[in-house]
């Protein structure tokens, strides 16, 4: 069934040689020497001399690694191996040994222990595996369902699969709707290079179908043309839905076109309308098109997530109706109207209509809050923002313990080897797989060891965020006073910008070529520094904040010092924030804020002012940051 070759060697020599008591241990330097000739060698030495380089290492704290390249060797002993994995479970060292154990008794068929040892969903390959074997035990009928879903992924699946796949076929599973999902999933967001292939497995009638979602992928207008689509099939709506979704973004009165020509049409499904119904009022009413209205009363409250719901009240805001905010807000379910976005908005749709006692409590609850919405609920009631610092709850005692454990005593010997992305590879399994104290006691280690960044991602997979000092480092704060100074600028607010562009990695680096801590494109660099500059160059902290400083001066400037405007300008070019100003009309700033039609500017200027208030208060700067953003109004009445 599978073939996977394995060698067997002695096993009470290995026990002997991995249960032996430490004698004469020599220094630190000697130990290191020996791993690294160890690492090179122990897949090419015979079992005595790997034995003898096993005991050469006695308890050095990189050995596991060299006795689990041993292990492999003889995969069979099962008591032996799982003693591996119980000792090092948690670790890095757990999963590799334990993938390579799930692959040995694969290739071995021995069914029970698998599929007794290993959790479907974790390893596309082993999940064919085991499907594999669930055939051996359980009626066919239950085991293809889960192959079904495996292989219409939209991408291509291991080539050891292959067999799984064949036999699924030959049950008469693979029918034409099944290959129509694959077709779909490869075309809308997966991978469409195997499309040529998918095409060949439907009947000889709807192989054009393979075709046209080719032609469409390449050119969505296409779908325009009264004839490009023959109209043989159901399945071509899926072509109309992924057209009307990409056009309205750029061709709208072209996506519109479409929508109405198949309006009416029968094969069109509910759940495509309700897709297409979704796309046109998110990209409409982000263009501030009246045509949005039609398409935001479309889509059913069980539909409604949290983009369509941003859209659908962003909406209503522009144009005052309260009435209509607070009746859309009313109709979310309990655990959708508690969030911090929601719970504003319904505090300002009832003070505007008259509410408000029952406004001002909502307010005065959501003010506690350290958040873009609690801290603008704070500014306007006049109260002091809340920062909340709660340290992560680990004891020193605990911390001790967390840094005398195998992970992080490996993680300190692969640093003094010189290999810090093995050293972080230790740590950053924990912070992923670990329990919420090894969680914990990773951000801190990282915090600790100068990892910021690492420390901040750690939090966010806790899922701790009242660590203020760790998540809201005061790092290269040297270096940011001098040159915020220097360019006019708070250094508060450049250290909120730094937090957000790169959590403060030096070398940074964006698949656009922005580099550095405050990402600054070289382009941009050029331009301020009057000469060419070198990508690397950007990578030094102090010439970059140097940069980025004097970037954030010329854009306060361009913007009239509208620190928002300047804010949302970092994020996504000065000329088109300049198109989103509203155009005979004022918006209050946080209306503004709220329509800006990028989601990644409007998320990154909540969370710019945010970070902003929070280092205000860290750098003891008694100033709110929100406090001017409740009063000012944008644009300009015709």
């Amino acid at each position: 069934m599978w073939q996977l070759k394995t060698r067997f060697c002695g096993w009470s020599m290995l026990w002997l040689v991995l249960s032996a008591p430490v004698l004469a241990v020599p220094s630190d330097s000697v130990l290191r020497a020996r791993f690294l000739s160890a690492e090179k060698t122990i897949n090419k030495v015979d079992n005595q001399q790997a034995e003898k380089l096993l005991r050469d290492l006695h308890d050095y704290p990189l050995k596991p690694y060299i006795e689990l390249e041993y292990l492999s060797r003889g995969l069979g002993n099962t008591p032996l191996v799982q003693q591996f994995i119980e000792k090092h479970k948690g670790t890095h060292l757990e999963w590799s040994m334990k993938k390579r154990w799930l692959m040995y008794l694969a290739s071995a068929e021995l069914t029970q222990p698998f599929l007794k040892n290993y959790e479907y969903g974790s390893d596309t390959l082993l999940d064919c595996f085991a499907l594999e074997m669930r055939l051996i035990n359980e009626p066919a009928a239950k085991v293809w369902p889960d192959v079904t879903a495996l292989w219409v992924v939209g991408e291509s699946q291991p080539k050891e699969c292959d067999a799984l796949f064949k036999r699924w076929q030959k049950a008469g599973q693979r029918n034409t709707d099944v290959v129509l999902t694959r077709l779909l999933n490869a075309a809308d967001g997966g991978d469409a290079r195997i499309i040529p292939y998918i095409r060949t497995l439907l009947p000889s009638n709807l192989q054009y179908l393979g075709d046209k979602w080719k032609q469409v992928i390449a050119n969505p207008s296409l779908v325009s043309k009264q004839k490009f689509l023959p109209l043989k099939h159901k399945a071509e709506r899926e072509l109309v839905r992924y057209a009307v979704e990409k056009l309205v973004w750029k061709k709208p009165d072209q996506a519109l076109a479409i929508y109405q020509r198949f309006e009416s049409d029968p094969l069109v499904t509910k759940t495509q309308r309700i897709r297409m119904a979704r796309q046109l009022a998110i990209a409409l009413a982000s263009k501030n098109d009246v045509r949005a209205d039609k398409f935001l009363k479309m889509v059913p409250l069980a539909d409604k997530d949290d983009l369509f719901l941003q859209w659908q009240v962003a909406w209503h805001l522009r144009r005052s109706d309260w009435v209509q905010v607070q009746k859309i807000l009313h109709e979310l379910p309990k655990e959708q109207q508690e969030k911090d976005q929601r719970q504003y908005w319904l505090a300002r749709a009832m003070l505007a209509t008259g509410q408000i006692e029952h406004g001002t409590q909502i307010m005065k609850k959501l003010a506690t809050e350290r958040s873009y919405y609690g801290y603008m609920a704070a500014a306007r009631l006049g109260l002091t923002p809340a920062l909340g610092h709660k340290p992560v709850p680990v004891t020193a005692q605990q911390y001790q313990n967390f840094k005398r454990s195998g992970s992080i005593v490996r993680m300190r010997e692969w640093e003094a080897i010189g290999r810090p992305n093995a050293a972080k590879r230790e740590l950053n399994f924990l912070q992923k797989y670990g329990s919420e104290q090894q969680k914990l006691g990773a951000a801190k280690l990282a915090f600790d060891s100068g990892w910021y960044d690492r420390a901040i991602v750690a939090l966010a997979d806790a899922e701790y965020w009242d660590d203020v000092e760790m998540r809201f480092p005061m790092v290269f704060n040297k270096e940011i006073q001098k040159h915020a100074k220097a360019a006019n600028v708070d250094p508060a607010w450049a250290m909120a910008i730094t937090r957000r562009e790169s959590t403060f990695l030096p070398t940074a680096q964006s698949p656009v070529g922005a580099q550095g801590l405050m990402q600054i494109m070289p382009q941009t660099a050029k331009h301020l520094a009057g000469r060419t500059v070198r990508p690397e160059q950007l990578m030094n902290p102090n010439f970059n904040i140097d940069m980025g400083t004097d970037y954030l001066n010329y854009l306060m400037k361009a913007n009239d010092n509208n620190l928002v405007f300047a804010t949302a300008s970092y994020n996504a070019g000065y000329s088109r924030v300049k198109t989103w100003m509203p155009k005979g009309q004022q918006l209050e700033l946080d209306i503004w804020i709220e329509n800006i039609p990028f989601k990644e500017t409007r998320d990154y200027v909540k969370a710019v002012l945010t970070y902003y208030q929070i280092y205000n208060i860290r750098m003891k700067q008694q100033r709110d940051v929100f406090k001017p953003l409740t009063t000012l109004k944008v644009g300009e009445l015709s």
